[in-house]
């Protein structure tokens, strides 16, 4: 069940849907100027404006995140900026978070206004006549056309991060769990229950036929909005009991930063154009794309990994991998060296001795899989009953905030032949080679939070649709026979039969998209709510690996064998040996590796694709003409395989390939034949 409020946190009738009912602009101008400077030279100059305002919502039902004590609002850069110095320097930043009303921030909208997307535009475009012969062998007689130009694009701020988001902030809505019914069904006691009773019930109930679900008592909230966490009202201590202690009222904060900014665009392109005989043009090109400013979110409970003991002079990624690395070579927990850092910032609680070794007995598992994440918040319960304060705020699982923090990079070069129709045959014909990289791999609707928000580089690397090679071309023949065509009869009830023919086609290949080892999503110390899973580290050159389908894999010491033909597995994998290639993988050094393993991945199957079309247009009347056509998709019937799981946490599937792969505009892998008949008139 979900209760919601009004903008003044005024419980509306029970039973009313979460909504936002919003207004927002997104005007735009634009400007444009062709100067022909003489006939071989053509300059396009233009100047795009335009501005996004945050959503208006009817009933004022957002809000903004602020400091719970000073209710100065928060942005991403300088909390996390200020969370990082600090631990850099041993001491703990980690004010109140609080949520304001928008009507009581003295603000106009969630997000300001961004003013400055002012996006020029500049193109040239050049055919040139050279006399000298080598040139004019090159170019040809105006055969050739250069051309090249830059755009500043703006993205379009969706609804998701400008409607959804907000909607979903603190305090506007809170779900109520009923953890049983609340009239006693059964009778016991001489007491009855019908759909009028207020009394407690004792088992299950049909609403409205045994029982009435409870009206919840609507709690007092005051401003600024905070749930609590930490330690109960009341409790005497320190050190506290386990009983004292609250954590994660709340699942998820969703914000959007105030300060966010318009993702921006550079877009940079050169071209060559050459007409060729036989009425085809040759094309060759660079294109570049330059982003900055892209939307991320950002997490205000990232683990301060860098924190530095200044007794000892030990980080606790120091510490962590020291113990890591030995619980992963079989040191039992007892016998691990001892670190400064925890003995120093794990205390002691009664009976129960703190520091490394207590540690990493309590935690081993997620020593070994490289979880810094519950680590710490172990650290932090361990440090809130002890009396002292923790390093995280855990208000939510996930305290999340939009940022413009974003930005990637996508370059390319391609060559492409075309051939205009001539002799009833049309085809192009193009090559691209290409690299896309970014921070994160995700667009403005994904809701996964950055894995390292102090250091948005640590994930940098291939995007997830990073294809270096792809080809493709396609063709449209009219078939040589009937009327008017090469092969044609002198019997004109034959010709309606033989003319109208033709044979159209797209064939595809690409390389394999990029695949990484999972390692788990606590890296770097992210959110346990929303979190991104980070790659692990191959110790050579991941190309080495091979990335074709290998046949009856049974796999070895307990790795890929869940794939093994003789106990009913595909008996397929990515790797001839997929222990070796398990083996070449390395988890994450949070003290001394600047990146995961999406900075240098696998590569996924490679594919390719034939897909055709067999018809036939016969006119029946000048004004009606009727086309039969027989498509084919995946003419020969190949099989694609989709990409394996490759997961550390997960052996015995590593590279076990397990399903076909089926493409976005299909329910089949198969091959599909698809009849029409087209009436025109």
């Amino acid at each position: 069940m979900l209760a919601v409020r009004d903008g003044e946190l005024k419980p509306l009738p029970f039973g009313e849907l979460l909504e936002a009912d919003t207004t927002l602009w997104a005007p735009e101008f634009y400007f444009q100027d062709v100067w022909r400077v003489r006939p071989s030279l053509t300059l396009t100059f233009g100047l795009n404006y335009g501005w996004q305002t945050p959503p208006t919502e009817r009933l004022g039902r957002q809000s903004v995140q602020v400091d719970g004590k000073t209710l100065q609002i928060q942005t991403a850069r300088e909390f996390l900026r200020a969370r990082e110095q600090a631990a850099r320097a041993g001491t703990i930043y980690n004010p109140d978070i609080a949520f304001q009303t928008i009507k009581n921030s003295g603000r106009s909208g969630v997000f300001d206004t961004d003013w400055n997307n002012l996006g020029p535009r500049v193109a040239a475009s050049w055919n040139p006549s050279f006399k000298n012969k080598f040139l004019h062998a090159l170019f040809g007689e105006n055969k050739t056309v250069l051309r090249g130009g830059y755009s500043l694009v703006f993205d379009r701020q969706n609804t998701v991060q400008s409607v959804i988001i907000p909607t979903l902030g603190v305090a506007y809505a809170q779900t109520l769990n009923v953890s049983g019914p609340r009239c006693n069904v059964t009778g016991a006691g001489g007491v009855g229950c019908n759909a009028t009773s207020t009394n407690q019930a004792l088992s299950s109930f049909r609403v409205g036929v045994d029982g009435k679900i409870p009206i919840p008592t609507v709690p007092t909230l005051g401003n600024p909005i905070a749930p609590f966490w930490g330690i109960k009202p009341g409790a005497v201590g320190p050190p506290f009991a386990a009983t004292d202690l609250v954590l994660d009222p709340e699942i998820l904060s969703f914000q959007v930063d105030p300060t966010i900014e318009v993702g921006e665009n550079h877009a940079i392109d050169f071209t060559w154009q050459r007409e060729l005989k036989g009425n085809m043009l040759l094309e060759a090109g660079y294109v570049g794309r330059f982003a900055k400013k892209l939307p991320q979110s950002m997490s205000f409970g990232q683990v301060p990994y860098m924190f530095l003991d200044t007794a000892s002079n030990q980080t606790f990624a120091q510490a962590f991998d020291a113990v890591a690395n030995q619980l992963r070579t079989g040191v039992l927990p007892a016998n691990v060296t001892v670190q400064p850092w925890f003995e120093n910032l794990y205390p002691a609680l009664g009976a129960t001795a703190g520091g490394t070794r207590a540690l990493a007995t309590a935690q081993q598992a997620n020593f070994i899989s490289g979880s810094i994440s519950p680590i710490f918040q172990t650290i932090d319960i361990r440090r809130m009953l002890a009396g002292q304060k923790p390093f995280n705020n855990y208000l939510a699982r996930t305290l999340f905030l939009r940022a413009s923090t974003g930005a990637s990079n996508y370059n390319a070069l391609f060559v492409t032949l075309h051939k205009r129709m001539s002799q009833g045959l049309l085809f192009t014909v193009n090559y691209t080679f290409s690299r896309s990289l970014d921070q994160f791999g995700n667009i403005q609707n994904a809701a996964n939070v950055m894995p390292n928000s102090f250091d948005l580089n640590a994930e940098y690397g291939p995007s997830p649709f990073d294809i270096n090679h792809l080809f493709n071309t396609s063709w449209l023949y009219d078939l040589p026979f009937g009327r008017s065509a090469h092969l044609r009869s002198s019997f004109r009830p034959l010709n309606k039969v033989l003319e109208g023919w033709y044979l159209s086609g797209i064939f595809t290949a690409q390389s394999g998209d990029p695949l990484t080892v999972i390692e788990n999503a606590f890296v770097w110390g992210g959110s346990r709510f929303l979190g991104f899973n980070s790659g692990a580290l191959s110790k050579v050159a991941p190309d080495t690996f091979g990335n074709s389908i290998n046949r009856g894999i049974a796999g070895s010491s307990n790795i890929g064998v869940s794939g093994n033909p003789a106990t009913g597995g595909s008996g397929l994998n990515l790797f001839g040996d997929p222990a070796a290639v398990y083996n070449q993988f390395r988890r994450v050094n949070i003290s001394t590796d600047g990146r995961a393993g999406r900075a240098n991945p696998l590569r996924g199957l490679p594919r390719w694709n034939l897909d055709a079309s067999l018809g036939k247009k016969t006119n029946i009347t000048e004004r009606v003409n009727m086309t039969f056509a027989a498509d084919f998709f995946n003419v020969l019937n190949k099989v694609d395989f989709t990409n394996p799981g490759l997961n550390l946490a997960a052996p015995t599937t590593f590279g076990v390939v397990t399903s076909q792969f089926v493409p976005a505009n299909r329910t089949s892998g198969s091959r599909w034949i698809q009849l029409s008949l087209r009436v025109e008139f």
